[in-house]
């Protein structure tokens, strides 16, 4: 039985054909039809990341690149609206229905905000409730779809496509009404599985697309943000693996990353796009070969729209200033891990020395835990934010600094913390810090370095944003000898963004223009 593996390479320049597919994550548009400017859509803004104000503009500027250079295929891995208004629905699937008669195959899945939210409008200072999409709703809404498709899961909104030739779409639905984050069930991934099998068979290439990540960006990512990846993320990636693809695209956590995890002879590649309303409004472009064996991965940024010409720069002002409203919810992990530690500190130093711990050092509120965090590492946690939705981390001069800057952070909040008991303080301080520098230096390192399975003998380090893979039945052992890619630089040069790769400069669309 054969078997592929994803591995960075060049390939030929005859090798690349001009088949394209375009990859937009989490839109979340907005329809301009439920917003009034007032105190109520202030309100909301305020509390959250998304620029939202900006999304169905940035959701045209998306359909007029696609119309305008003519991908044979977009995907769109899910939260296609904020919260699965019916109006913002039925905006999105009649601009897609559009690509779909200009000759544009277009594939989605839902995420977690697209069926059966909380959805809102937005009217002066009211806030009103309106009609969301309903489950039994999707598939009618978004029929240009599941008209195409080869085979449906009965119990899910998974599909099996063949958009192309030589190519199957898995469309890997996640969505779960009784699961805080995505879930596939027994019955769903036995489905996928199968049409993997009917998929390989037939020698295609296989991408799938879920909205939820299966793989980590940096190792202790789920710890820090359990909702980012599919409840049994690990399953669904070994079954994948085992019954032939190797190449998954998701969504979910804003970020550009390529992350690639390898099982003995066997690895699976996973490209997690950025939305196009949070820094730095990002989609991609993936070119097919010819022969469906390899793949180029460009990523681009919108850097303007008609009412924000500066939306570069202006998006990482508004994410530094509102990525603020992710801290209550990961200081509070971050406190529940110290509460989890509380064996070990039994173990260590007795019962009556650990409740005196928790009893006095241990804020007693939720806002006490999360006014200490801010204090000490809000700053840092936003900064650290910026530089993993940039990607390529190393990159950044900044990179180590930011980490050095975790490490005190964290020393600082644990001896205030302390403070308040100097018997503790003195006699487990020392410990505790470094128990607690323990913890945290393995996803800050990872972090910043850019490496998953960091503490591994080969860890993983992609080019997050411009890379080639090829999909060959090859020995592993050819792996390491295969050359890295130029290193693709991107460069703004007369109102256009530009891919500099040694000496030779392409469009974003990888037409070499010097």
């Amino acid at each position: 039985m054969k078997k592929f593996f994803l591995f960075a390479a060049l390939v030929p320049c005859l090798c690349w054909a001009q088949e394209k597919i375009m990859v937009v994550a989490d839109p979340h548009v907005l329809a301009q039809s439920l917003v009034q400017e007032g105190k109520a859509f202030d309100d909301m803004m305020g509390s959250q990341r998304k620029m939202l104000d900006l999304s169905e503009a940035a959701w045209v500027a998306m359909m007029d690149t696609a119309m305008k250079y003519r991908p044979e295929l977009l995907l769109i891995p899910g939260d296609l609206t904020k919260d699965s208004e019916k109006a913002s629905h039925e905006l999105v699937a009649n601009s897609l229905k559009a690509l779909q008669e200009a000759g544009i195959r277009t594939l989605v899945i839902p995420g977690n905000h697209d069926i059966g939210g909380k959805a809102y409008a937005y009217y002066g200072d009211r806030k009103v409730a309106v009609d969301s999409l309903l489950d039994s709703q999707w598939e009618s809404t978004y029929d240009f779809v599941y008209s195409n498709v080869t085979a449906k899961d009965p119990n899910s909104h998974s599909y099996a496509a063949e958009p192309l030739p030589g190519l199957t779409v898995l469309g890997v639905d996640g969505t779960h009404k009784s699961a805080a984050t995505g879930w596939l069930t027994d019955q769903t991934l036995a489905w996928v599985l199968a049409q993997a099998d009917i998929a390989k068979a037939k020698n295609n290439t296989i991408i799938a697309m879920c909205h939820w990540q299966i793989l980590e960006h940096f190792d202790g990512q789920s710890r820090l943000e359990s909702s980012c990846r599919l409840k049994n993320a690990e399953a669904v990636r070994d079954s994948l693996m085992l019954h032939g693809v190797h190449l998954v695209l998701t969504g979910h956590f804003h970020i550009n990353g390529i992350t690639t995890y390898r099982a003995g002879q066997d690895s699976i590649v996973e490209i997690t796009t950025g939305s196009p309303i949070t820094y730095p409004c990002p989609y991609r472009w993936l070119t097919l070969s010819h022969d469906r064996k390899a793949v180029e991965v460009e990523t681009e940024d919108i850097m303007a729209l008609a009412t924000r010409p500066d939306l570069l720069p202006y998006s990482r002002q508004w994410m530094a200033e509102h990525a603020q409203a992710m801290i209550p919810q990961m200081s509070l992990r971050l406190w529940n891990k110290a509460d989890e530690a509380k064996a070990m500190v039994v173990s260590q130093f007795g019962e009556t020395l650990a409740n005196r711990l928790f009893d006095k050092c241990i804020p007693k509120t939720d806002s006490a835990k999360v006014a200490l965090v801010e204090k000490h590492l809000g700053s840092t946690i936003v900064e650290l934010y910026l530089l993993h939705s940039e990607a390529n981390e190393p990159e950044n001069p900044k990179a180590d600094s930011l980490a050095q800057e975790v490490y005190t952070g964290m020393e600082n909040m644990i001896d205030e913390a302390l403070s308040a008991d100097l018997t503790i303080k003195y006699t487990m301080g020392t410990i505790i810090t470094k128990f607690a520098l323990s913890l945290a230096e393995i996803p800050v390192q990872s972090l910043v370095e850019d490496k998953t399975q960091y503490t591994s003998e080969a860890p993983d380090r992609t080019d997050d944003l411009h890379i080639r893979l090829a999909v060959n039945n090859v020995s592993p052992q050819a792996i390491e000898h295969t050359e890295a890619p130029e290193k693709a630089v991107k460069v703004f040069r007369n109102g256009q963004l530009l891919i500099l790769r040694g000496e030779k400069v392409f469009t974003m669309q990888g037409q070499q223009i010097q």
